[in-house]
């Protein structure tokens, strides 16, 4: 009995720890950086906060309203609560001893599997990675709802105008045209930069008009984001080995377009396939200032010809627009 007793108070100790973790809802404006510096007063702990919340794709897109937990800081460093100690002070009955059974050589010998290749990024990120084109890509666009309303999400029906003969089932990126990116040392001209902002697919047709429910929205889709067909392709695999080519250039821009940045948020590089970069490409990352200094690494995890998109994985301190990036020497 008072084993029991003792088990019993330790274990509720143990599982309202483990309940620590408060909920919090999504306002409007709030990042995981602006949380974490709120909740623990460091803004560079929001990496460990996105892990804690997996069902969050993407951190830099999170939406008004979405449900997140806010664990104690202990638990988010991963102070593990100590384990139930049983108390073993009455005495035991000596263990029953059964005869040995003999053994028997299987007849089945169950084949093992092999580990399965592990993805660079998780799929919906990669489709919502978007590119800088060198012109406004896209066979069409959106261009009304039968609510008539402008902004749209999940399940909601769009109405498509197109170049060309769409049929139903068919599946489409809603893309939209951000900016025009100058390169930030020689301002060349490096094209358009374009982001992903859904996936639509069509549903049939009013009064011959296309008619699409929205599948996946990555952020707010809008009328007169235009659609581009959508080809089922899975992420990269990470390389056992990653490599690291002697090629460097700069970071042209951010996802978000923020002129100051830091890890795990995507960035666009001025070399693409044709330099020889490869899909798991790591780099450092470079500061020129007040001399030329390592600050941070980076991983390639999408391709265009002449750019492409790249992760931090970590820094050391704030990273800009137009910082270094290359093989360490």
């Amino acid at each position: 009995m008072r084993k029991s007793i003792i088990f019993t108070i330790i274990s509720l100790i143990f599982f309202a720890g483990l309940a620590a973790a408060e909920e919090y809802i999504i306002q409007k404006g709030d990042t995981l950086w602006g949380i974490s510096d709120k909740h623990y007063n460091d803004t560079f702990l929001w990496p460990k906060l996105w892990k804690f919340n997996p069902e969050i794709a993407n951190p830099d897109l999170i939406y008004p309203g979405t449900k997140i937990r806010i664990p104690t800081k202990e638990e988010l460093l991963g102070q593990a609560a100590a384990t139930p100690v049983v108390d073993v002070t009455e005495k035991e009955q000596p263990p029953v001893i059964e005869p040995p059974v003999p053994a028997v050589e299987p007849t089945v010998k169950i084949p093992v599997e092999e580990p399965k290749p592990k993805f660079l990024v998780e799929k919906n990120l990669f489709n919502s990675l978007g590119w800088i084109s060198a012109e406004t890509p896209g066979i069409g666009k959106i261009t009304a709802s039968p609510s008539e309303r402008e902004i749209f999400g999940n399940e909601d029906i769009v109405y498509l105008k197109a170049d060309k003969e769409i049929t139903d089932g068919e599946r489409f990126l809603t893309v939209r045209t951000i900016k025009k990116v100058k390169h930030p040392k020689t301002g060349k001209s490096m094209g358009y930069q374009i982001r992903v902002t859904g996936m639509v697919e069509v549903i049939g047709k009013d009064s011959g008009t296309p008619k699409s429910k929205v599948k996946q929205a990555f952020e707010d889709i809008n009328i007169g984001d235009r659609i581009v067909p959508y080809i089922e392709t899975d992420p990269p695999y990470a390389p056992d080995t990653p490599r690291t080519p002697d090629i460097n250039g700069y970071i042209v821009e951010s996802y978000m377009n923020d002129t100051i940045t830091s890890a795990y948020k995507l960035i666009y590089l001025d070399k693409g396939k044709v330099d020889g970069l490869e899909a798991g490409d790591i780099f450092s990352l470079f500061s020129e200032k007040p001399v030329v200094h390592s600050v941070g690494t980076i991983q390639i995890i999408s391709l265009q010809p002449a750019t492409s998109a790249a992760i931090i994985l970590d820094s050391v301190k704030e990273i800009t627009i137009g910082d270094m990036w290359g093989k360490k020497e």
